[in-house]
């Protein structure tokens, strides 16, 4: 079991289901709470491991900078990542990158791991969207 990607109760995770569906686009809401609820216990913990060890990893190569060959491999297993969830195109990954600074939950949760990360993990997706064309 991972140690920073741990499960929501299930009050917690209908909280964040309802902002979700509020906030964002809807079918790709109801994409991610169909897979996760079509995945075993184990392949949620796998993933959350998956989670866990990319972004760890992330962390670690702050002092490289987020535009570093390997920080962009990093935010490209990131992108394959979260497409385990839904269908994240370059664009949505973009926002999603954005939100990582912007949102309360994410902004709560990123800075326990580093207190750079939010930043840094949004300026490593934007990077990564910007080589692949998404942005100028």
């Amino acid at each position: 079991m991972s140690k920073h990607f741990v499960g929501f109760s299930e009050e917690k995770q209908a909280e964040y289901e309802k902002y979700a569906l509020e906030h964002w686009d809807k079918e790709l809401v109801r994409q991610s709470s169909q897979r996760w609820a079509k995945m075993s216990r184990a392949e949620k913990d796998d993933l959350l491991a998956e989670g866990e060890r990319i972004t760890l990893e992330i962390a670690d190569a702050l002092p490289r900078g987020f535009s570093s060959p390997d920080v962009q491999q990093l935010a490209g297993q990131w992108h394959t990542y979260i497409n385990n969830f839904y269908d994240c195109s370059l664009e949505i990954f973009l926002a999603l990158g954005i939100m990582y600074n912007q949102n309360p939950d994410f902004m709560a949760f990123y800075p326990k791991i580093h207190p750079s990360l939010p930043e840094f993990l949004s300026n490593a997706i934007r990077h990564y969207c910007k080589e692949r064309g998404v942005i100028e």
